[in-house]
């Protein structure tokens, strides 16, 4: 199992978990779902459950061909670095700070900055599995 094969599993599976399965609800109320808004919270956990879900068949997959810790490492990159970054908090942080950028919430810019973090980690958590 090579790299390769494991990030475009893994970039089916997050294309399904947040395009296709992502709610209006979950996409525009999970900002800030590591706060203390209960709307938030149940937003952005209701979003990273069904997105966690499209990940099953990956990861039996994986569970077949590597070790049990590099099937937790790879999960724990997956799930925590996507509820992380959806909570926005961090990549807000990142927009401003490093990209002096302070764009308004429904610009585009926020979609490729996003979708980029997401592919970064999706990589990284490849090359952990496929180690």
């Amino acid at each position: 199992m090579t790299w390769v094969e494991v990030f475009s599993v893994y970039l089916v599976c997050h294309c399904v978990g947040d395009f296709l399965l992502q709610t209006e609800f979950q996409a525009t109320r999970k900002a800030g779902g590591l706060g203390r808004d209960p709307v938030a919270r149940r937003a952005l956990l209701s979003h990273l459950f069904t997105y966690t879900l499209t990940f099953v068949p990956a990861f039996i997959w994986i569970a077949d061909k590597e070790s049990a810790g590099r099937l937790v490492a790879t999960l724990a990159i997956v799930v925590l670095t996507h509820l992380v970054q959806d909570d926005r908090r961090l990549l807000y942080r990142y927009t401003i700070t490093v990209k002096k950028a302070d764009p308004p919430p429904d610009h585009p810019l926020w979609i490729f900055i996003d979708q980029s973090a997401h592919l970064l980690w999706l990589f990284g958590a490849a090359l952990v599995a496929a180690a």
